[in-house]
């Protein structure tokens, strides 16, 4: 039997324990550092200390281990996502939200992952549309608030911003600076003329 073929009906570890949050933690620095080519259970056994078939108490496949950590990591995003939607300025908090906390390297990986991975691309799918209803929402509540209007709709601006956010991460990353301040700007205006103050 393979090792990612075991059987539906073994005991399983505890979901939200020290060890199976170690393993979720262990594996996206591997896979930030190193890439999904090194992302075995062996290399997280190892990375935090436990034998190799521990991985797989916690976890039934490494597929399974790679859909938990998106998931874990794409719930804090949405959690604080929705969280800023009740501040005094929630364009802006979502704003810094996308472009501090977008990792391009690790956006790169998970959807190299997703393209064969089914049950990883549903999660992504699900985690786009989520976090687009919610800027969506804060776009459109805010052009409201101040009576103004947009060429481009509220669903057009969203994608725009996070498309924006992960260009300048990824560009960043790599030393490019070029264009970052003068896009800035014009972000920070679009910002100042909806949630003024």
């Amino acid at each position: 039997m393979k090792q990612d073929q075991v059987k539906p009906d073994r005991r399983m570890g505890p979901p939200g324990s020290e060890n199976w949050h170690a393993m979720l933690d262990g594996a996206e620095d591997i896979l930030l550092e190193e890439g999904h080519a090194a992302l075995t259970s062996r290399r997280i056994a190892e990375r935090i200390g436990v034998k190799q078939r521990l991985v797989y108490y916690y976890f039934r496949t490494m597929d399974d281990l790679i859909v938990e950590m998106f998931h874990r990591r794409s719930e804090r995003e949405l959690k604080r996502l929705r969280e800023a939607t009740g501040s005094a300025h929630p364009l802006g908090e979502i704003w810094e939200i996308c472009v501090h906390s977008t990792d391009a390297r690790l956006i790169s990986e998970f959807m190299a992952l997703a393209s064969r991975i089914e049950g990883l691309r549903a999660e992504v799918i699900r985690f786009i549309e989520e976090s687009r209803a919610i800027q969506v929402e804060a776009i459109a509540a805010a052009l409201e608030r101040t009576s103004q209007t947009s060429r481009i709709p509220p669903p057009g601006l969203a994608i725009l911003a996070t498309s924006v956010a992960l260009a300048l991460s990824r560009e960043e990353q790599l030393g490019v600076t070029s264009g970052h301040a003068e896009i800035m700007a014009v972000i920070n205006e679009f910002l100042s003329s909806v949630e003024p103050g």
